[in-house]
């Protein structure tokens, strides 16, 4: 679907010699926002960017009429499909669990962020309160490491209604797409037109072909804040199955370009040089806050130190996590741009050593980014 060419198109610009500093938070600060020029796309709140899977057929013909809209009754995200034997979803597609990345010599091409020209730039968000309803169930499922908030808490939540927090969202992910709940949710950001980036943990691996996930951009107490349907299906992923927290990341594909309309990442492959730096953000939507509702932020915390696991790199941080959080992107700013750096993986409690959190990040990051913004 093709997004309106005057809201939808904008400069990408680069990012500047792999070995710059990012931008400090106290100088984040001091920079003005650029408010929104325009309202969102129409496209991005539309009923097509849902799908369903009609189970009362042979899987050939499920397959030829999976991208059949539905008519759907009711509204404010209580709907109804209007055929029996149909799920509301789309089935995934391929999940290509790639080996692992060896370590290599030469740093692959940092990559430019995308702010369509409607929208403004925001270095902080606003700040939002915790919801005053009844908190809806938690994310379900197990979790590959222990994860540790360091008191004091410092996770603010926020109001997704700029950029680039906006390109964060929630993701929802079904083992079994003909079953009414989400059996997990994580937390991912947009780092192509068409592509999200989260942990490898969080994709339905031993699924085969009977999953289905759900992308919803700024996720704010049940929907996105642009709208009922501005969410995307996932159609595929690929990423690293047997992987160690340094490699604990994947890609996943969308049915919409929802990049295209609110923008996304640019990619940095991380340079120790950014060590013990106040640069860097980390956002999702961990479940013991908010109930994972809204969106919460740790900012311009310090990475500590880097493990190398290969061509991914554990990067080290104190930043407060949760279940949840797994699959947020970790970001620093670039003359006035975001780019990520890692992708929030868990915690880490090695024998002698300090807890920690960690992200997956380095060439094996940059690569699989790469990989899909030049296949998808």
């Amino acid at each position: 679907m093709a997004a309106r060419k005057s809201r939808a198109s904008g400069a990408r610009t680069s990012g500047g010699r792999p070995g710059d500093r990012p931008v400090l938070g106290d100088t984040l600060l001091s920079q003005a926002d650029i408010p929104d020029r325009d309202d969102p796309p129409a496209e991005l709140d539309s009923p097509r960017n849902f799908f369903v899977i009609d189970q009362g057929r042979p899987a050939q013909a499920r397959r030829a009429s999976s991208t059949a809209l539905v008519p759907l009754r009711g509204g404010g995200g209580a709907l109804t499909i209007d055929r029996p034997g149909a799920v509301f979803g789309h089935l995934g597609g391929a999940l290509d669990a790639i080996p692992l990345p060896k370590a290599v010599s030469a740093t692959p091409k940092d990559s430019e962020p995308f702010r369509p020209r409607w929208s403004g730039v925001s270095f902080a968000p606003r700040a939002a309160g915790l919801p005053s309803y009844a908190a809806l169930r938690r994310r379900s499922g197990m979790r590959v490491r222990p994860e540790y908030v360091f008191p004091p808490d410092g996770r603010q939540l926020y109001y997704p209604n700029s950029y680039p927090w906006r390109i964060v969202g929630r993701i929802f992910v079904w083992s079994n797409a003909s079953s009414p709940n989400w059996a997990w949710s994580g937390s991912a950001g947009l780092v192509s037109r068409n592509a999200i980036l989260t942990a490898s943990h969080v994709v339905p691996w031993n699924s085969g072909s009977n999953w289905k996930a759900l992308f919803v951009p700024a996720y704010y107490d049940g929907a996105s804040l642009y709208g009922a349907s501005a969410a995307s299906w996932v159609t595929s992923a690929r990423g690293y199955k047997d992987h160690g927290q340094g490699d604990d990341m994947a890609v996943m594909r969308l049915a919409q370009p929802l990049g295209d309309w609110l923008g996304y990442f640019g990619y940095k492959t991380y340079n120790d040089d950014w060590e013990d730096g106040n640069y860097w953000t980390l956002a999702g939507y961990p479940g013991d806050v908010a109930n994972a509702q809204r969106p919460s932020a740790n900012y311009w915390f310090p990475i500590t130190d880097d493990d190398n696991d290969g061509a991914g790199v554990e990067l080290e941080y104190k930043a407060d996590t949760n279940s949840g959080n797994s699959g947020g992107p970790v970001w620093g700013w670039w003359d006035g741009k975001p780019y990520v750096i890692g992708t929030h993986s868990g915690g880490e409690d090695n024998f002698g050593e300090p807890k920690q959190n960690v992200a997956a990040g380095g060439s094996a990051l940059s690569s699989l980014i790469a990989w899909a913004r030049n296949n998808w």
